[in-house]
Order: structure tokens, then sequence, then C-alpha cells
């Protein structure tokens, strides 16, 4: 029997995890049938099926059971080398220091500020720096410790992990809104090149645009003054009082979410614990 790959162990760690195999591709980065991949390659490795489904979701077998705990210890010694610890941390109220964050704006008002006395109650000694904007710092030149990117960059001093989705819906003033008959407030000619904007064009190609703004917070409230329509993350639309969603039109366009650190930086607790917590917050 060959030695199984840590690929395969780690895809089996995070599928009995989550419980089924959509969670486990959202979390892994990659789709359900890479997933599926994995694990029959290492049950035919090993020799035998390492999950069965029970009460609904995904979990080892008995036989399995023992290489479940195995991998999960092989997860907890290489999460400190990857920056990433799992989620028992001892001691996390000890910890201390200050963690510099740069997102884009959406992720900053819509996730992580909604959640910030959950991270103060959890991490009292560590002082949390946001900073938003249209201007990314650089994680390589140690203009910011941690990076909420809605791409992954190519190349540079710095790991990267797929953390999770920005997904995208259509708002109006009222519930019964007829987007394609009203106005719309967009988003600047410059962001015409993403994938929601794309989306947009291809589907309400003829919209009355009577306003336009470069951050989802100011276009959800300019909608709201103007009894406009507006396509906004769905963490930052679902937060404007006066705005509802229209779930008649499903938008299919997203972004993917990179955490990035500095690679000098992954090892430090205070710095691990914020990931942790970014990680957990965009998880649901």
């Amino acid at each position: 029997m060959h030695t199984p790959d840590w690929e395969g162990l780690k895809t089996f760690v995070v599928l009995c995890r989550a419980g089924n195999m959509s969670a486990a591709a959202r979390e892994l980065g990659i789709n359900q049938t890479t997933v599926s991949r994995r694990i029959a390659r290492l049950e035919d490795m090993l020799g035998y099926t390492v999950l069965q489904r029970g009460n609904g979701s995904m979990a080892p077998t008995q036989k399995a059971a023992s290489l479940l705990a195995m991998a999960q210890e092989m997860e907890a010694n290489v999460a400190g080398f990857m920056g990433m610890e799992p989620d028992t941390q001892p001691a996390l109220a000890e910890l201390a220091g200050t963690v510099r964050v740069t997102s884009v704006d959406a992720l900053l008002e819509g996730v992580l500020v909604p959640a910030f006395a959950d991270f103060c109650h959890r991490h009292p000694g560590v002082q949390l720096d946001l900073s938003g904007g249209n201007r990314n710092l650089n994680v390589a030149r140690r203009e910011t410790d941690l990076a909420l990117r809605l791409a992954r960059p190519e190349s540079g001093a710095f790991r990267a992990r797929r953390v999770g989705t920005l997904k995208f819906g259509i708002y109006g003033t009222r519930a019964d809104m007829n987007p394609v008959t009203a106005n719309w407030i967009d988003l600047m000619d410059g962001f015409a090149d993403k994938p929601e904007q794309q989306w947009l064009n291809r589907h309400f190609a003829g919209r009355r645009i009577v306003g336009r703004a470069n951050r989802s917070a100011m276009m959800g409230q300019m909608a709201v003054q103007a009894e406009c329509c507006c396509l906004l993350p769905g963490c930052v639309g679902d937060q404007v009082s006066g705005l509802y969603r229209l779930n008649t039109y499903q938008v299919t366009a997203y972004r993917e979410v990179w955490l990035l650190v500095h690679q000098d930086m992954a090892h430090l607790a205070h710095v691990r614990a914020v990931m942790n917590w970014i990680i957990g917050l965009m998880r649901h």
C-alpha cells in the first residue's frame, strides 16, 4: 500500500469537518468533482472506504476513525507552517499586538466591522487596524499585515488562501420593484471589467443610470435617496435600511475572496488569531 498523500488526507479532514461535498469544496477553494476525485484516490491507496453518510452528512467510517485522528494531528502540525492555526488555540485571551488588515470596503463594512465586538471579546489584547479605500496596501512591502483580495495575486512574498466568495444581489427600494423600468445607481465606469458588472450589462443592458459611485455603501444610500435599483454585494445590501433584495433576479456572478499574509508574519500567534477569525466569518 502506498503512503496516502497529504492532499487526500487534508480533503478527508475538511470533508469530515464540513459534513458535505459543497461546503468542503468551498473551504478548499476547489470544485466538488475534485473533492470526490481526491477521496477516491485516497480510498484506492488505502484499500478501504473512508466515508459514510449518516444523519444527512458525511462522517468517517469505523475503519477510518484512527486515520481521521492522525490526519487531524497532521493538520495541526502543518497549520503553524501555513499560518493557519486550527480552531482550538490555547490562551487566546493572552495574545497581544497590533494587526493591520486591508480590504475592499464591502468586506470591511459588511463582514468584519459588524463582528468587531465579537473579536474584541475573543482577543482583548489584540488591536485590530482596518484600512479600506481603493488603494491596495501591499503585503509584500509590509504596508499591511493581512489583506483580503477579490483575486489571487500572481506572485509576492506572501501566502494566500481562498477563504470564501463575495456574492451579489439586485436591490431596490420596494420588494416589487421592476429593475427593467426602474432607474439605477451604478459603479463607476472604471469597474466595467468586473464579473458582476459584466453580468449586469448582459442582463440589463438598457437600464437608465442616474448616478454612479465607487463604493457599495454609497451606491446603496444613493439608491435609497433616489428610489433606484443597484447591484450590491449581499453583505452590504442586506444591511442597508430601506433596500430590499429582489430575489426574482438571481445574480450568478461572484468574486473569490483570498486572504494574504506576509510569509514572515504567518507564524505570529496574534496574526494567526486574526486570520482564523476572518476565515470563520467568511465561512458563514
